[in-house]
């Protein structure tokens, strides 16, 4: 089957075609075409997307897609990132008229998206709480310490219910106290920060060690001091935190850019 396609890795705001002589997926070369302001980082290849039978081979190129993209952020500002297999196919016109057809029709969009990641990264900010001393504050709150005392010299039955009224208490003292955390944090966290994002997290009594907050931060490198500053201040508050990046701006681009 004959290269019919591009493989897109993400979007420059360069305006020029050129090849950058980057080794991208299966040794690849990967060069720009490009159409008005924007150039998108493509190597050429067959209609179909990347796959194998071998989970390695599918990180492995996955890893270089993510290199390509670290690339383009330290040599040309920035880059609008596009997903793993985003495939420019031929129609009835060329995938070279398609592509160029496509970043035409969507110069004002780019332009938006482009002035927002320009010259930053982004970073991957998980904090955690202990559930030990967590729920020693909810035991030592006065209202459950009531609910404690009595049910001294209660029935069995009566004293069944004042635990389960107990138990129920605690775990909206519990949920109260790590939402205020979760708040305080984060407003910390976003005067710091250009774009934020707070991604799903479980709070659960069960576990042993709660995720009491999960963000995406979009920042200018020089910014990072910064919020790692923050989160040293909070880890001497018995929290435990862990930064992760950079990476390409996947959180704060607009679903479906392609």
């Amino acid at each position: 089957m004959p290269n019919n396609a591009f493989y897109v890795y993400g979007i420059v705001r360069f305006g020029i075609d050129l090849d950058w002589k980057e080794t991208g997926i299966n040794g690849k070369n990967v060069y720009m075409v490009s159409k008005g302001n924007f150039s998108a980082l493509v190597h050429e290849c067959k209609e179909e997307p990347y796959t194998s039978e071998n989970p390695e081979e599918i990180k492995e190129m996955i890893i270089t897609h993510n290199k390509i993209l670290n690339r383009a952020m330290e040599d040309l500002e920035g880059v609008i990132p596009l997903s793993f297999n985003t495939i420019i196919k031929r129609g009835k016109d060329s995938h070279k008229f398609n592509l160029k057809k496509w970043l035409n029709d969507d110069q004002e969009r780019l332009e938006k998206i482009w002035q927002k990641v320009k010259g930053k990264k982004e970073y991957g900010i998980r904090i955690y709480y202990e559930k030990d001393k967590l729920l020693e504050e909810a035991s030592a709150n006065k209202e459950i310490k009531k609910i404690e005392r009595s049910i001294e010299g209660k029935t069995q039955g009566l004293s069944y219910l004042l635990q389960g009224k107990m138990k129920s208490k605690k775990q909206e003292i519990f949920q109260n106290k790590v939402n205020e955390l979760k708040k305080e944090l984060y407003e910390k966290i976003k005067k710091k920060t250009d774009e934020i994002a707070v991604n799903p997290s479980k709070i659960s009594l069960e576990e042993e060690k709660d995720l009491l907050l999960s963000l995406s931060v979009l920042i200018e490198e020089k910014k990072v001091d910064e919020i790692k500053e923050i989160l040293n201040k909070i880890g001497k508050e018995s929290f435990t935190f862990n930064l992760a990046g950079p990476f390409a701006p996947y959180s704060f681009v607009e679903n479906g850019t392609k």
